[in-house]
């Protein structure tokens, strides 16, 4: 298999930075429920026993419900109609939490155990949500995202799982480089950008039969690492 790197700097794989509101919104229902007896009852006695009034007050009872949270939409806003660039997956950044990633990307990410992990690091998916992507944390925060079959995502530029490797090299002609220590067999390229301030970021593609079988983007030394979270 071979791996292709690409990394942006200030080309077409730049992101585009967007701005979303996360917070949840929360609908409260408050129930108030009143009982009230009849106030007054009055009974009077005999001639030989003096007049006895007995008078019954009910307290109004009240019950309240606690708010509830309005439950989620369910609209995922990741498909595979989004598309990678240096720093992201659609909506999902390179450095979010978890947390933020699922609020972003509209879809639940559980733990992948058929993954290797350590203390420190572990991979979350969305199965059926999104198949053949795979989100790396490391501390925390989304460091790599691993894009496999049978995932059609794409990058800003259009290659995808799939496009010649003579392809990408002519989309990215100025940033691509060899990369063969990227992938523990095969060929790998890197895309490799040029501004300095996109320096730790990095794009690989690997190269299989002369096309792309798979590719990742990430956050140095995490994208780097050949066996994920073993290194």
């Amino acid at each position: 298999m071979a791996m292709v790197v690409a990394a942006c700097g200030g080309g077409d794989e730049t992101p585009t930075e967007t701005t979303q509101d996360t917070s949840a919104e929360v609908t409260s229902n408050i129930s108030l429920v009143s009982t009230t007896t009849a106030p007054t009852t009055t009974s009077s006695g005999g001639s030989d026993a003096p007049g006895t009034t007995t008078t019954t007050v009910a307290q109004a009872a009240t019950t309240t419900t606690a708010p509830t949270a309005a439950p989620p939409t369910g609209t995922a806003e990741l498909t595979s109609d989004d598309v990678v660039t240096l720093r992201a997956l659609g909506p999902v950044t390179l450095g979010m939490t978890v947390e933020e990633a699922v609020a972003a990307s509209g879809l639940t990410l559980s733990q992948d155990f058929g993954r290797a992990s350590t203390d420190n690091c572990y991979y979350v998916t969305a199965g059926a949500g999104l198949p053949g992507v795979a989100f790396m944390v490391v501390d925390g925060a989304v460091v790599r995202v691993e894009i496999n079959a049978p995932s059609v995502i794409a990058t800003r530029s259009g290659v995808r799982i799939g496009t010649p490797e003579a392809s990408v090299r002519e989309v990215y002609s100025n940033n691509i480089r060899q990369a063969n220590d990227a992938v523990s067999e095969g060929q790998a390229l890197a895309f490799v950008p040029n501004d300095e301030a996109d320096a730790d970021y990095r794009i690989y593609f690997a190269i299989d039969g002369g096309e792309v079988s798979s590719y990742r983007l990430g956050i140095r030394p995490a994208v780097d690492n050949l066996l994920g979270c073993q290194g």
